[in-house]
């Protein structure tokens, strides 16, 4: 644990030596931010609520969106891609500490920076021109913590088993693109799932997407109720279980066919 946990602290050193590269992602984001608001105003069109969501929600929902994704930031894929092209995977899978277990670390180490340096800021800046974006309440706001940290590693496991991919193609290529644009159109990120029609919404509820952004989102602006969140927050669980038991059986196959080829 100390070895995974220094790591964590190298990759927030390192993030914080890189301040160009923050003030420009805040600078970006703050206008994304206010696009989707401007965009939000115009689809309400002073209408009161749309599928039983309010205007001030909604924007609270982009606020809190654009923060969690700076948060949700993974390099685990690209990790493993790079390993695997260089060939270096072979001698990182006889490391006397588990590989993905560093480069969850890492990934955690990144995210506690972007807290820091992204996270905050964006979030006064909100503040400034919305208003500050309140949960409904104290108890929300304790269940939304929970369904982001199982959120994120759904995402996490996600882009795992994506970067797995590298040890048949070698090269992701299009293959990321591709998973960060389903992501985008169905985890909720940018468009909740509620505005989607209901047929298309009950198959998108069945999939682990929308437990990344639209749970914990939903949860915060006060959209399910405490039996939803419940029930909603075991399927949660359920699907990180899933991809976390997908994920072990398949990378323990590409380990050992690595170890069995020689790298």
């Amino acid at each position: 644990m100390n070895a995974y946990l220094f790591v964590s602290k190298i990759r927030v050193q390192t993030a914080l030596a890189y301040r160009f590269n923050v003030i420009s992602t805040i600078l970006v984001q703050c206008l994304i931010m206010y696009a989707m608001s401007c965009f939000w105003t115009a689809a309400y069109d002073g209408a009161e609520t749309v599928s039983g969501v309010s205007q001030r929600d909604m924007i609270t929902y982009t606020t809190i969106s654009v923060i969690m994704g700076n948060l949700l930031t993974m390099g685990v894929q690209d990790r493993i891609a790079r390993s695997v092209r260089s060939g270096s995977v072979a001698l990182d899978l006889l490391k006397p500490v588990s590989i993905y277990g560093i480069y969850l670390a890492e990934d955690l180490g990144d995210c506690a920076a972007a807290l820091l340096q992204k996270a905050v800021p964006l979030l006064l800046v909100g503040t400034v021109m919305f208003g500050f974006p309140a949960p409904v309440s104290a108890v929300h706001f304790l269940f939304f913590l929970l369904s982001f940290a199982v959120g994120y590693l759904i995402n996490w496991l996600l882009a795992a088993l994506l970067g797995l991919c590298a040890f048949k193609t070698l090269k992701l290529g299009p293959l990321a693109n591709v998973k960060g644009f389903i992501m985008k159109l169905l985890s909720g990120s940018i468009f909740p799932l509620w505005f989607f029609p209901v047929g298309f919404r009950n198959v998108l509820e069945l999939l682990p997407f929308m437990y990344i952004y639209q749970l914990p989102l939903g949860i915060y602006i006060g959209q399910y109720t405490m039996e939803e969140i419940a029930f909603r927050t075991g399927l949660q669980l359920f699907w990180c279980a899933v991809l976390w038991l997908l994920f072990d059986v398949l990378q323990k196959k590409m380990a050992a066919a690595v170890l069995i080829q020689g790298g």
